[in-house]
């Protein structure tokens, strides 16, 4: 495979998660923080652009997969009501 690529895939899917436990959906992408201090000039909105094509990850979850298997709280971000550690 490609080290750099998976690296670079895994921080977008990363960023999704985020997106989604900062309640930052597709329609609110704009808010996202910038990652050119990282990346450079040249990608500082790359995951505002992700976050606005596909949402954050529950919004593509609940696109693609609740169809077919619904999410179940366990698979939920834990804002603290539970006393899951993760």
């Amino acid at each position: 495979g490609d080290p750099e690529f998976a690296a670079f895939a895994e921080l977008v899917l990363q960023s999704l998660f985020h997106a989604e436990a900062q309640n930052v959906t597709m329609t609110t992408a704009d808010t996202f923080t910038q990652t050119g201090e990282f990346f450079g000039d040249e990608y500082e909105d790359m995951f505002k652009n992700a976050l606005a094509a596909v949402g954050n990850y529950g919004e593509i979850y609940a696109r693609h997969l609740e169809p077919i298997s619904a999410r179940l709280k366990v698979d939920t971000i834990n804002h603290g009501e539970t006393g899951l550690l993760i």
